[in-house]
């Protein structure tokens, strides 16, 4: 066994290795035992259960697919903002295949409520960022935004149609061009 894996991080670095090996379905007490050298037993030391691990494992790959930070999504540009989230979701899917696809449908059953509250969190983020751009963008014509439709409510469909294309092979440049003949 190996001793050295000493911190929840390490772990976590070993399940996405799995991710890109065999997929999301592919991770587990064992499967990540196996991988770090450690005992099953040791592995319960810092994940509780599957659902602890697959959720600290899915959190894990989506900050590092969409660089979740304070400050990663400090553009002033609404369409920029969305081009780079694109192009994130481009990078992740080589880097993790059918992340996308597979990561909502391996929590257990039991575990699901845990999964969509991480899932919100991550949402909201993003949200919350392409809120702030379109907010600081000077380009966007200044009647687009009124008591019908709020800047809130255009990123909520924005988002949408963003999730949408993220699961999907439709090309991105048609969201982005929808963005450019509706604001611009």
């Amino acid at each position: 066994m190996n001793n050295a894996v000493s911190s929840k991080e390490a772990l976590i670095s070993y399940c996405k290795e799995i991710v890109k090996e065999q997929g999301i379905q592919a991770v587990n007490i064992r499967s990540l035992a196996k991988k770090s050298g450690i005992s099953v037993g040791a592995v319960y030391n810092y994940f509780p259960s599957k659902s602890h691990l697959l959720s600290a494992t899915i959190g894990s790959i989506w900050a590092e697919i969409f660089h979740l930070s304070e400050t990663s999504f400090d553009f002033d540009n609404f369409l920029d903002c969305l081009a780079a989230l694109l192009k994130s979701i481009e990078e992740g899917k080589k880097t993790y295949p059918n992340f996308f696809t597979a990561h909502a449908l391996v929590m257990p059953v039991e575990d699901q409520a845990m999964g969509s509250e991480l899932m919100e969190t991550y949402w909201n983020h993003i949200k919350q960022g392409m809120l702030q751009a379109l907010q600081k963008d000077s380009q966007v014509r200044g009647n687009v935004f009124n008591h019908h439709l709020s800047m809130e409510e255009y990123v909520d469909y924005i988002f949408e149609l963003f999730l949408y294309t993220m699961i999907s092979e439709k090309q991105h440049e048609n969201l982005l061009q929808l963005i450019r003949n509706s604001i611009y």
